[in-house]
């Protein structure tokens, strides 16, 4: 056994920070690490921003809820719990609200009511060119439409505006496209409203395990997932349906492969890498 020296297996008061020294920076996420922190260093409490209020809407004459029973052109309200989990998993206090009926009236009453009691409107379906989509213009009577449609596939008719002073995020109806603009377009500016700093993530360069041969207009956020071949090394797969409207591939997959506007590729190439467990946090 060597011997042993004075001084040494001591643990000396401020080795870990110097007084003065910065503890946490404002605009970081309290998690197990920094609430410990805090208890280490004697902080009975610190100042937070009170938890984001949310308001969620869904829209469409079509919509029932799961276990009741469905007519010819009828759907369940997937939107409802993909979306309300997803919010409630980046830490958000969410209301959620019954399904509108496509009337001008009952959109401009549910937005009234929902700018009154939270901080933030968010709402799926009844952004998009149908006759019966008439959230865009209960949002223009009541407060301002800022924006409408972006480049981006799926999610193109993705809306923003302010009732009331409040803010408000019209994502589409279609389950795969609300929970894919969630997660790009949502996700950022909930996060700042929280008072997070960090609010984007960054992207992996990883090799495509697929090809994408034909250009399209707008970027494409496509289902996918991570595979190792034979020799340990990562690629990234892409499941075979990718419709707005098709969960099943959201399931099956851990991330999105993002291939932008214009852009060919083949396989082997880079691609960038969204992991859900990045954009879930």
């Amino acid at each position: 056994m060597p011997p042993v020296t004075a001084g040494s297996h001591v643990r000396r008061r401020g080795e870990e920070l110097r007084q003065g020294a910065p503890l946490l920076r404002a605009g970081c996420r309290l998690r197990p690490q920094e609430l410990g922190l805090l208890a280490a260093v004697g902080l009975a409490w610190v100042p937070v921003y009170r938890r984001l209020r949310v308001c969620l809407l869904s829209s469409g004459d079509e919509l029932r809820e799961p276990g009741q029973a469905l007519a010819p052109g009828q759907i369940y309200n997937a939107n409802r719990f993909s979306l309300g989990a997803l919010l409630r998993q980046w830490g958000l206090d969410v209301q959620e609200y019954e399904v509108l009926v496509d009337t001008l009236a009952a959109s401009r009453d549910a937005l009234e009511l929902a700018a009154a009691e939270c901080d933030v409107l968010i709402s799926s379906g009844g952004v998009s060119v149908g006759e019966r989509d008439h959230l865009k213009q209960a949002v223009g009577a009541l407060g301002e439409l800022h924006l409408w449609r972006l480049a981006m596939q799926p999610g193109k008719p993705l809306a923003f505006g302010s009732v009331a002073g409040k803010p408000w995020l019209g994502l589409p109806g279609n389950p795969a496209a609300a929970l894919v603009t969630a997660l790009v377009a949502a996700r950022p500016f909930l996060r700042r409203a929280q008072g997070l700093a960090e609010t984007a993530v960054t992207p992996l360069n990883l090799p495509a395990g697929f090809a994408w041969p034909q250009p399209n207009k707008r970027r494409q956020y496509l289902r996918a997932r991570l595979a190792t071949d034979a020799s340990g090394a990562s690629r990234v797969e892409i499941h075979p349906q990718q419709g707005s409207a098709m969960l099943l591939a959201a399931s099956w997959a851990d991330g999105l492969a993002v291939v932008e506007a214009g852009r060919t590729l083949a396989a082997g190439e880079p691609v960038a890498y969204l992991p859900f467990s990045e954009l879930y946090s």
